[in-house]
C-alpha cells in the first residue's frame, strides 16, 4: 500500500520530501503531502472550468440573437438612468407590439416552452419590449387627463402579466410533477391574463392619445 502511495507522488514531489529530511517511510508525511497536491490540482482545475464558463457566456451574449419584436436600446433601463417621456412612449408601443405579437403567435410560441412565453411576457430575459414596462407605464402617469382611471389600468396590465407570468411558469413544472394536470391547462390561463393585459395597453394607449 505505501509503495503504491510513493507512486502516486511525482518524482519532484519526492525529492523536496527527501532534500527536506524526511523519511520516505512516513506514511502520515506522504499521506499531507498528498492532500496539497490534490488541493493544488483542484484549484488549477476550478481556474480551468471557470475560465471555460466565462468564455461560453461571453460567446452567448455575442451570439444570441435579437428578439424580432425588439427594436430599442436596453440602456434607458440601466439603474440611475431616467427615462424620457418620449423613450417611455417608444418603449410602450413597444410593449403592446410585443404583447400583441405573443397573442398573434401563440401556438408557435407554445412550442417553446413555458420560458419562451415568459421571455415575450418580459419575465424572462430582455429582448421583449414589455421588459421594464413598469417603469415606462409610471413614467408617463402624468401625460393621462385621468390619473386615477390611469394608475387603476396600468396596476391591471402588471397583474395580467404576473398572471400570465405564474400560469406560464405552472406550465414547465406540471411536465416534471405528478400533479396530472396538463400544460395546456397553463398556457389557456397565460393566453387569458394575456389578453387582459392587452385590453388594458390598449386603454392606456387610447388615455395617453398613442392610437
Amino acid at each position: 500500500m505505501l509503495r503504491t502511495t510513493y507512486l502516486k507522488l511525482s518524482a519532484s514531489a519526492l525529492l523536496v520530501l527527501v532534500a527536506n529530511g524526511f523519511s520516505l517511510s512516513s506514511k502520515t508525511l506522504v499521506a499531507r503531502k498528498r492532500m496539497e497536491l490534490h488541493a493544488v490540482e483542484a484549484r488549477r482545475s476550478f481556474v480551468r472550468k471557470s475560465i471555460h464558463a466565462i468564455t461560453l457566456f461571453g460567446a452567448s451574449q455575442i451570439l444570441a440573437p435579437a428578439s424580432a419584436v425588439m427594436t430599442s436600446d436596453q440602456d434607458v433601463f440601466k439603474t440611475g438612468k431616467s427615462l424620457s417621456i418620449d423613450e417611455a412612449k417608444t418603449r410602450f408601443k413597444e410593449g403592446r407590439k410585443s404583447l400583441k405579437y405573443l397573442l398573434d403567435n401563440y401556438d408557435k410560441v407554445v412550442e417553446g416552452g413555458g420560458d419562451n412565453v415568459r421571455r415575450y411576457l418580459g419575465t424572462v430575459g430582455t429582448t421583449s419590449g414589455l421588459w421594464g414596462i413598469g417603469k415606462v407605464m409610471r413614467t408617463l402617469q402624468n401625460e393621462a387627463d385621468d390619473i386615477i382611471d390611469y394608475t387603476e389600468t396600468m396596476q391591471e396590465v402588471e397583474a395580467s402579466i404576473r398572471g400570465a407570468d405564474s400560469a406560464a411558469y405552472m406550465a414547465i413544472f406540471v411536465t416534471t410533477s405528478s400533479s396530472g394536470t396538463p400544460p395546456e391547462k397553463y398556457f389557456g390561463d397565460a393566453k387569458i391574463e394575456a389578453n387582459r393585459a392587452l385590453k388594458a395597453m390598449d386603454d392606456l394607449a387610447g388615455q395617453l392619445k398613442l392610437e
